[in-house]
């Protein structure tokens, strides 16, 4: 019986040392920091290519959310260019030039925020607030971050 014991207590303790492995190299894998920004350029450094987690800030990212975001709407407009974007605490302002043609394509804004490793479009009329239309300040109830507010909610 105990021989017994003593094996269940080793298979234990690998198990132990397995999951602290494991644990260990999950924790290596998340970003340093929620609140890293990359500039409205799509040639962000690696160090700042990484906002709310597992989510890309870079234009390869913004890319595919936007082209989701527009095969969701069925609208038949695609994409062209995203011209920039920036990035904050998990939310990201972009700015791209779509169109059913590119004789016709103009410049929208969209305004996403990171969920795991995905960007997801957002209402602006929700997550910008409630404004009054008077001011251009940041209300108090936007959820998007305030060093981004400008462009993510008071632009086209």
């Amino acid at each position: 019986m105990s021989r017994q014991l003593g094996v269940e207590m080793k298979r234990i303790i690998a198990m132990a040392g397995a999951l602290a492995v494991v644990a260990g190299g999950i924790a290596g894998c998340s970003s340093s920091s929620s609140s890293s920004e990359a500039a409205a350029s799509p040639a962000a450094s690696p160090a700042e290519s990484m906002v709310g987690g597992m989510a890309a800030c870079d234009e390869a990212a913004f890319t595919k959310a936007v082209e989701d975001q527009l095969a969701a709407e069925g609208s038949g407009e695609k994409l062209f260019s995203i011209d920039s974007f920036q990035c904050k605490d998990g939310w990201a302002v972009v700015f791209p030039t779509v169109g059913a043609s590119e004789e016709n394509a103009y410049t929208i804004t969209s305004v996403l925020q990171a969920e795991g490793q995905f960007w997801v479009p957002q209402d602006r009329m929700k997550v910008c607030g409630t404004q009054d239309g008077s001011s251009t300040a940041r209300p108090s109830d936007a959820q998007v971050p305030e060093s981004i507010y400008q462009p993510a909610c008071n632009t086209n």
